[in-house]
């Protein structure tokens, strides 16, 4: 009798085991998953974001993008200050995730996944003390532009661009087109606005050039986008990233110029 006791006692403390392993393999009821980390790669590029050495980015497209991220279940982390060509090649080999304020191009549409938020100011008219007067678009017929061969620009304007019988000479980057109009070799420069008002204020060389008062109006189709690599790990995401951008768009939060 008392071995038959012993052998059943046995018998519940092996099966009691078995079902407190079972148990503690499972999830705890109501235990949060834990959230992706997505990486944004950005630069110092006021006033869309503030980013310097040894601080964390700030500014309202920071602002914007935490939200984002709060509303589409990710959590978000920033590149160190990545210029926008390096930003470009990161974000094509999948070693970041996130970029913003590009332009949409067939070629871009094949390595990313693209959702629009805000206008897109790429034709910005910058002028020299020695530049014309302009305050219509016939003014500017006749001149000669500088562009920046690193940069795309809308197909309207360099449709435009002939049509106003404009001469066009190009600089291999930003600080040498600026310099071409410096130095008078063009009467006014054309490009992105932020990143050239930015070129200005930290080059003292350019403290004579200005955003001129008068622009051409804006283009309805440039539209600046939020980008995900397309090699990611994270591309599931996508749908619940651009929803919640849509929403911030209806909602007027995504507006920088």
């Amino acid at each position: 009798m008392r071995y038959r006791c012993i052998k059943w006692l046995l018998a519940c403390g092996a099966a009691l085991s078995c079902a407190a392993l079972l148990h503690a393999e499972e999830p705890l009821a109501g235990t949060a998953q834990a959230k992706p980390t997505l990486e944004w790669c950005l630069d110092h590029l006021p006033p869309r974001h503030s980013y310097l050495p040894g601080q964390p980015p700030k500014g309202p497209m920071v602002e914007m993008m935490q939200e984002l991220a709060a509303a589409s279940g990710f959590s978000l982390t920033f590149s160190p200050p990545t210029p926008l060509g390096r930003c470009l090649k990161l974000l094509e080999a999948g070693k970041t995730d996130l970029m913003t304020g590009l332009v949409q191009t067939e070629a871009r549409q094949a390595l990313f996944l693209m959702a629009p938020f805000d206008e897109m100011r790429m034709s910005s008219i910058f002028v020299a003390p020695h530049s014309p007067p302009l305050q219509r678009e016939q003014d500017l017929r006749g001149r000669i532009v500088v562009l920046t061969k690193d940069r795309t620009y809308p197909p309207a304007l360099l449709k435009l661009l002939p049509q106003l019988q404009m001469t066009i000479i190009w600089g291999k980057d930003l600080e040498s087109a600026l310099a071409l109009l410096l130095y008078q070799q063009a009467d006014i420069y054309m490009g992105p606005q932020h990143y050239t008002a930015l070129e200005l204020q930290k080059n003292p060389r350019f403290k004579t050039l200005k955003l001129n008062s008068w622009q051409l109006p804006p283009d309805p189709t440039q539209r600046s986008h939020l980008a995900m690599s397309r090699l990611s790990p994270h591309q599931a995401l996508w749908p619940k990233i651009d929803q919640a951008l849509k929403d911030m768009v209806a909602a007027e939060k995504t507006h920088f110029y």
